[in-house]
This record gives structure tokens, C-alpha cells and sequence, in this order.
């Protein structure tokens, strides 16, 4: 059995991060032996990090019980994919404080992520890239790039669901 941690890094009020989940849950319906678990960073309410010590570093000690509970959803979670969604050409405050909360977890994880906005989340999944790579995780090649007025509404609701379905099931299926 595969664990699989989608991470929601969206806390907007009527966000699109809830249908892309969806789409992304119904790709996972399909395969066998994978147990999906939602992590919702709205939910979670982690603090903005603000430890003396990086993550990284051998001094670093987690002290908040909110980190604590992150780093073991983390650490039980075999991959990772994070619905991504691109706010002013970046990461969300939300998701880069979750992957700067942790250090030596992400260590070696597989990680992709289903990403979205106006050019497709491109800015940030190249934002995430980088981090992720800081991070040593085990980033994954294909990262789906839904664009909006493309692929799919603002709304979220999809315009091309041969792209759309695909690409998920190509970054699916390169994590599994």
C-alpha cells in the first residue's frame, strides 16, 4: 500500500484548490493499493516560522505542537503532491511556510505537484523547484500546469479535459 499526501496550499475563501483536489482524487481512484490522505494548510494553521535555528541545521528542535503534528504527517507520507496554485508569481505564504517549517523530513521524499493559475502555475512550480531542491527532496520531472481560460476556468472548472485529465494522470503516474 502507497501513502499518498496531497497537501492543499491555497487558503483563500472559495479557493480552486477544492476542485483541483477533486481532480486529482479521481485519478487516485483508479489505482490500486494507494491509501490518499489530505493535508489542508488552511486547517493545519501552522505559525509563520520563526525558530532561531534552520530547519537544516543539527541545532534545529520543533517545539510548537502544530509543527510537531506537520512533521509526522510528513514523515508518515510515502509521496507527496502539493495542489500548487501561483499567487503573485510565487509559492502561497501558506505552502512556503509549511515546506520552511521542516528540514531533514523532506529528505529524500518523492514530491510532485498539481499546479494552476493564469500562465499554469509556471512561476510557481519553478518557485517550488527550487525550494524543493534545497530541501533534497526526490522531485518529480512532470508537475501538472493547469492555466486558467486553457485548461481550466477560474472557477476551476475544466475547459479541456483531455489536457486537464492528463496531465494529472502523467504526474500520477510518475510518482506511483
Amino acid at each position: 500500500m502507497s501513502e499518498v499526501l496531497i497537501v492543499i496550499g491555497s487558503a483563500r475563501k472559495g479557493r480552486v484548490a477544492d476542485t483541483i483536489l477533486g481532480y486529482v482524487q479521481t485519478e487516485l481512484a483508479t489505482r490500486e493499493n494507494v491509501n490518499v490522505t489530505v493535508a489542508d494548510l488552511k486547517e493545519i494553521d501552522l505559525p509563520f516560522f520563526d525558530n532561531e535555528n534552520s530547519p537544516l541545521s543539527p541545532a534545529y528542535t520543533i517545539t510548537d505542537p502544530k509543527i510537531i503534528a506537520w512533521s509526522e504527517t510528513i514523515k508518515a507520507a510515502e509521496k507527496i503532491i502539493f495542489i500548487t496554485p501561483e499567487y503573485n508569481h510565487a509559492l502561497s505564504a501558506i505552502q512556503k511556510n509549511a515546506l520552511d517549517s521542516l528540514g531533514t523530513d523532506w529528505d529524500q521524499k518523492p514530491v510532485t505537484a498539481v499546479a494552476y493559475g493564469w500562465s499554469g502555475g509556471s512561476l510557481a512550480v519553478a518557485n517550488l523547484r527550487e525550494v524543493l531542491s534545497n530541501l533534497k527532496t526526490d522531485t518529480k520531472e512532470v508537475f501538472s500546469q493547469l492555466a486558467f481560460m486553457k485548461d481550466i476556468n477560474p472557477d476551476g472548472s475544466i475547459i479541456d479535459e483531455v489536457a486537464v485529465t492528463g496531465q494529472i494522470k502523467a504526474t500520477i503516474d510518475e510518482i506511483l
